[in-house]
């Protein structure tokens, strides 16, 4: 391993500022029937009593009241549409409940114009339903007509090492994988690491500083790409997701591919 002192010193400082893992989570899919399939996924997952609110990208919030894998009510505050009132508070006594058509539709509604829907759990006090009542996801997808999305979204660290191991010669002299503050894996010559290093160290140094006016907080993964425009230099290629993080030096001709 060559030497990053310094970048992991920068490292150090700079992680500090660095967003929790998971702090935000969006429903898997697009349009309606794939939202709410996600949605029912999300509940046959939730074991513990838990105030479920999920946002839509044009400001629309529904909470609801999930435990042991059962929808059990929604929950007041409900949204300003037609029907939700008539539904908020209201408990579903199983998966054959004929309030579930009516919620499915106000979702069908809700998701609709969605362009995506943010997940926020919140603990809810232990006893405030009967853990036996509500609708298990198999009853949520009958009464809604939709399938459970089972397929299991890949890691951060599946991502990056599945990017990183596409990258060759043809496009890139080196990169950097950073976890934390830590660098855990490099390609590349010796030399050209040891630039790469103090190279990163710069650039880092720069990019939190001003990483608030680049992106927002709840960006699942970015990417920034300095590169000239006249060819030349390889261009630096910085990727995040999940905490984890890649350096890359690549061909200035090869950057967007």
């Amino acid at each position: 391993m060559s030497d990053f002192a310094r970048l992991e010193n920068v490292l150090s400082k700079l992680r500090q500022r660095e967003k929790t893992v998971g702090e935000q989570r969006k429903l898997r899919g697009s349009g309606s029937e794939a939202l709410l399939a996600s949605l029912v996924a999300e509940i046959d997952e939730t074991i513990l009593p838990r105030r479920l609110i999920f946002t839509t990208s044009d400001g629309i919030a529904l909470h609801v009241a999930v435990a042991n894998r059962r929808l059990q009510s929604l929950l007041s505050p409900a949204p300003d549409l037609a029907g939700a009132n008539d539904l908020a508070d209201v408990t579903f006594i199983d998966g054959q409940d004929p309030n579930l058509v009516l919620l499915g539709d106000l979702l069908r509604s809700i998701f609709k114009q969605a362009e995506s829907v943010r997940i926020d759990a919140r603990r809810m006090q232990a006893g405030a339903f009967d853990p036996d009542v509500g609708a298990p996801s198999s009853g949520l997808s009958k009464a809604w007509g939709v399938q459970v999305v089972e397929e299991r979204p890949k890691e951060p660290s599946e991502i990056i090492d599945l990017f990183l191991n596409q990258i060759n010669e043809e496009n890139a002299e080196a990169w950097l994988r950073i976890e934390g503050e830590n660098v855990t894996d490099q390609a590349g010559s010796a030399e050209r690491l040891t630039e790469l290093g103090e190279q990163a160290a710069v650039f880092l140094d720069s990019y939190f500083s001003k990483f608030d006016a680049l992106y927002s907080e709840d960006e699942p993964a970015t990417a920034t790409i300095i590169a000239s425009d006249t060819g030349g230099q390889n261009a630096a290629l910085f990727v995040e997701i999940g905490g984890l993080s890649a350096f890359v030096a690549a061909k200035t001709d090869r950057v967007a591919a």
